[in-house]
C-alpha cells in the first residue's frame, strides 16, 4: 500500500516505529489540491491538512511511503468515535513524472476550523522535514510564510523546540 504523506508523516523513520514495514519511496506531488492548517487540534491550534484546489496548478508536495497493507490499523482506525482523519484514494506524480496510486489523509468536515492557527513549533517542524526530504524550495518557501502564533504553554513550546532537530 501506498501512503501520499505530508505533514509529519513525511519523517519515514518516526512513522516507522508505529508502522515497521514503512519505506520512503521518493518526493511526489499531489497536483490540484492546497497544503494548508485548518485541521482542529486538541491544543486549541491547527494541524495540517490539504483540500482541493480551483487553481490547476495547485499542488501539494509531499513522501511516498510503501508499508504492508496488514499495518493499516497501526495508525487509522476509521470506526474511532473521535476520528478526524479519513484516508481517501489520491493519484500522485513522482520526480520522475510516474503517476502512482495512493492514499492521503485528509480532514472531516467536523474537524475544519479556518480562524486556528498552527503553533510556531508545528509550522517549524514541517518546514525542517520539508528541507529534509528535499522537497522544492518554491513549496518550501510557500510553507514558510503561512501564518503561525506562539505557542502559549511554554513548557510545551520548549519541550517541541528542543526536539527539533535544528
Amino acid at each position: 500500500m501506498l501512503l501520499f504523506a505530508y505533514a509529519g508523516n513525511m519523517d519515514v523513520h518516526k512513522f516507522s516505529e508505529t508502522v515497521p514495514s514503512a519505506k520512503k519511496i521518493g518526493t511526489a506531488h499531489l497536483p490540484g489540491y492546497s497544503f494548508t492548517f485548518n485541521k482542529t487540534a486538541d491544543d486549541e491550534s491547527s494541524k495540517a491538512n490539504i483540500i482541493p484546489s480551483a487553481d490547476p496548478a495547485d499542488a501539494v508536495w509531499g513522501v511516498l511511503i510503501e508499508f504492508d497493507e496488514q499495518e493499516k490499523g497501526n495508525f487509522y482506525n476509521p470506526d474511532a468515535w473521535s476520528c478526524d482523519l479519513k484516508l481517501e484514494p489520491v493519484n500522485c506524480i513522482d520526480g520522475d513524472g510516474e503517476l502512482h496510486q495512493a492514499v492521503a489523509f485528509f480532514a472531516q468536515p467536523h474537524a475544519v476550523n479556518l480562524h486556528l492557527l498552527p503553533y510556531d513549533w508545528y509550522h517549524k517542524k514541517l518546514v525542517q522535514l520539508a528541507e529534509e526530504v528535499a522537497l522544492p524550495a518554491e513549496y518550501i518557501a510557500k510553507i514558510s510564510i503561512m501564518p503561525f502564533k506562539i505557542d502559549p504553554d511554554e513548557d510545551r513550546r520548549a519541550k517541541r523546540l528542543r526536539k527539533l532537530r535544528r
